[in-house]
This record gives structure tokens, sequence and C-alpha cells, in this order.
């Protein structure tokens, strides 16, 4: 929308965004929350598309066009939340199909900038389809989709059990 109402200086403390919509109480939620976790499919070397509008809406009515003594952008909120992105992916971490960690630091910068320190987790080659068999593809293995199914993804569960805890024992 770019209504920039967020931005006025009537509004200099209010980080929500002032549209008024479904998403306004997820917002507010968030802002009033400790800890925000984001999951979401990496498509073609960035986050989806829904993840991007959800953190535009979160992110611009909090940040402002105020700079600190150091140059810094100066946030509205005015606690720590702590945050964290995770992000699936069919690929494998050793594929060279893109350069996702230093593309995707982008926005985790943005929710340290804002909100304090953000961590990463990724789940690298995830099973897309039940059956690989319908759909046009050889590029993938599907015994080894299925393999991978059974050994990394219960160890990815295991190290997204241990953000959420290290993001709730701080």
């Amino acid at each position: 929308m770019s209504c920039f109402a967020c931005h006025l200086k009537k509004n200099s403390e209010n980080p929500l965004c002032f549209w008024r919509d479904d998403l306004k109480e997820v917002l507010q939620m968030c802002l009033d929350s400790d800890a925000i976790v984001i999951g979401t499919p990496i498509y073609y070397g960035s986050i989806s598309s829904s993840a991007q509008a959800f953190l535009e809406r979160l992110l611009f009515a909090a940040d402002t066009y105020v700079l600190d003594e150091d140059g810094n952008r100066v946030s509205k909120i005015k606690k720590e939340i702590k945050t964290a992105m995770i992000y699936t992916m069919n690929v494998t971490k050793e594929m060279d199909y893109f350069n996702g960690e230093d593309q995707l630091a982008i926005m985790r910068g943005y929710l340290t900038a804002i909100f304090g320190e953000c961590e990463a987790l990724y789940a690298y080659d995830t099973k897309q389809f039940k059956k690989y068999d319908p759909y046009l593809n050889n590029m993938f293995d599907p015994e080894l989709k299925e393999k991978s199914k059974e050994v990394q993804f219960p160890k990815d569960c295991a190290k997204a059990f241990d953000l959420g805890k290290r993001l709730s024992d701080e």
C-alpha cells in the first residue's frame, strides 16, 4: 500500500501497520510476543512471496527514517523480540544451485536491526512430493529423497526444536 501513515510524526511511537485487515491482529500478536519464528520454502534462491509480504508489513511500520548518532536506523520496537527464520529447500547444501545463505541474510539483517538478533535454520534436500512418478523429473532421485526424509528430516526437526528452546529459554 505504501500509505506511510506509520511514518507520520504523530504516529512515531506506533510500530503497527495502520492498514485495517485480518493481518493486523497477527501483526499485533507478533509485536506482543517474546519471539517470532517464520518458516518459508525457498523458491529460486529467495523466500516465498507470502513470507516477503508478511515481513514487509511487520517490519516497515516498526522501522523509521531516523538515524542514531552512529548512522544506524532507529526502530520503534522498545524491547528485543527474538526472531528466527527457518528455510526449507529441495536442493542439497552441496548443489551449486544458489548462494542461499548470503542471499537470505538480507532479510535477517532487517529483522536484527528492528527486533534484535535473528537466527537461521536451513533444511536442505526436502521431499517435495509424496510420489515423484506423476511429475516430470529426472533431476531428483525419489529413493534418495525418501532416504533424506527418513534420515535428515528428524535431524532438522530436532534442530528446530532446539532453536525454539533457545528462543524461549534466554
